[in-house]
């Protein structure tokens, strides 16, 4: 049985700079539809270290425990034409399927005219260190959102002032990969895609001193699931970065992780 196909232009996965509205004429130097970036207002000298990360580490930051608080928002928007002029009809933003260009970022907020779209990405802080988690979906959000926040976030931070920790995931890797500027355990072809592969390669252009692991897991940008031997790996690195090794900081990451479903059995039993 064929299925059809979401949208006729598939986009590449590599192609990050790539406009997010699919213009008129594909093959015209028309100027394309950028994001802009807005970080808070924050005194980022103020905190020692800087976790970099997705929505799936969020276990691993159990906010009662650590005492999270949120400082901000890093705001994406964009400026678009919802109904733009085209002379075969095709490719309407009032096609809701249009994948992997949907209007409907992953926490987005529009404006009374759709003209406007916003993603959030929220800045939190637990002692001397700052969390910043993007919630991606790649059926929502296109991968020019997550290059452009990294571009401008690591434009505001430099790795004098702090110790950056960076924490994602693949689908290309079967065990935990050490990762930093001086060395990676990343061999080809194992790559990282998505918000923490933009981080990746601004840390290496800019050549900012970092630290991180990259976790393996299953499924798509946003959906993924790890397994249940990864966690206790990455819930010893974790709790030695945050000072919070402890066997109530275990039960609780465990916890969060089994409510969150953020494990690869943790919906097994459905399919029994």
């Amino acid at each position: 049985m064929l299925f059809k196909q979401w949208n006729e232009i598939a986009e590449p996965r590599h192609h990050l700079d790539s406009p997010l509205a699919v213009g008129i004429d594909d093959e015209s130097l028309q100027k394309g539809t950028l994001p802009v970036v807005e970080l808070p207002n924050i005194e980022w000298n103020k905190f020692h270290k800087i976790f970099l990360t997705t929505g799936i580490m969020d276990p691993l930051f159990p906010k009662e425990l650590l005492g999270v608080v949120k400082l901000g928002e890093i705001r994406t928007t964009l400026t678009l034409d919802r109904n733009p002029a085209h002379d075969d009809g095709e490719y309407s933003w009032n096609f809701e399927e249009n994948f992997p260009n949907e209007v409907n970022l992953n926490n987005g907020q529009a404006n009374d005219d759709g003209r406007f779209l916003t993603f959030v990405t929220t800045v939190e802080a637990f002692g001397d260190s700052l969390l910043i988690a993007v919630k991606e979906n790649f059926l929502k959000v296109s991968p020019i959102t997550y290059n452009f926040i990294a571009q401008v976030l690591l434009s505001a931070i430099n790795g004098t002032n702090h110790e950056l920790r960076v924490l994602g995931t693949s689908d290309r890797i079967t065990e935990l990969k050490f990762i930093s500027n001086l060395r990676s355990d990343l061999q080809p072809p194992e790559f990282v895609t998505g918000f923490i592969g933009s981080i990746l390669t601004q840390l290496t252009v800019k050549n900012i001193p970092f630290q991180g692991f990259i976790a393996p897991s299953e499924g798509a940008i946003g959906f993924e699931k790890m397994s249940m031997n990864t966690m206790p790996e990455l819930i010893d690195v974790c709790g030695q970065w945050t000072d919070a090794n402890s066997d109530k900081y275990r039960s609780e990451c465990y916890r969060h992780w089994r409510l969150d479903n953020g494990a690869a059995g943790s919906l097994s039993g459905l399919y029994v």
